[in-house]
């Protein structure tokens, strides 16, 4: 019994030394991701396509809801002399036109939220890859996102090294500059259908 304790304490004494090794070789940065898309000019250009993008959605249902608006006025000044049937038509109508309308709204946040996917996906692997060449080529064993740390020392920030490297191999079309936080989808406007009687 003796034995096999000494033995049993022998391998955990070796494997709190394997593990308080393991410990001093393990090399911890972060990057703040915001601080980084936010020094990007890629960034900026993304999101100035993004709004010029989201401005010609919203303006087109805009147009449409103004439409729809006038038909509903116009629908309410006609439909007390409008015969019952007529009535039935016109309230059919302006249903099919409010439908419609709804399906275009949900189309245009739908290209919205696909062109912000368009713009931005490349922009996120050339982080990514950024952040995995540095973590390579520093023996990083981990690199965390700031938001996630209650605690992050300075010295283990490699934000500006990640800006830097993107920087050095920039793509051409990072050159319009703009603020960096995404449109907002289209208003949905939601029309009335029923006429007054």
């Amino acid at each position: 019994m003796k034995k096999t304790f000494i033995i049993l304490a022998s391998m955990l004494l070796a494997l709190g030394g394997s593990i308080i090794t393991q410990a001093q070789n393990l090399k911890i940065g972060y990057v703040d991701s915001q601080s980084v898309l936010e020094k990007l000019d890629e960034v900026k250009a993304a999101n100035a396509q993004l709004r010029e993008f989201a401005a010609i959605k919203d303006k087109e249902l805009k147009k449409d809801a103004d439409d729809f608006q006038a038909k509903v006025k116009d629908a309410e000044d006609k439909f007390q002399g409008m015969t019952p049937q007529m009535q039935a038509a016109t309230q059919k109508e302006l249903q099919a036109l409010q439908e419609k309308i709804q399906i275009k709204q949900q189309s245009a946040q739908s290209e919205i939220s696909n062109k912000e996917k368009q713009l931005f996906e490349p922009i996120q692997k050339r982080i990514q890859d950024a952040i995995k060449q540095i973590a390579t080529d520093g023996s990083y064993t981990y690199v965390l996102d700031k938001q996630v740390l209650f605690h992050s020392p300075a010295t283990d920030d490699l934000s500006d090294e990640v800006v830097k490297k993107l920087q050095a191999t920039k793509p051409q079309a990072a050159t319009t500059p703009a603020t960096t936080k995404p449109a907002t989808t289209p208003a949905t406007t939601k029309p009335t259908t029923t006429p007054k009687k």
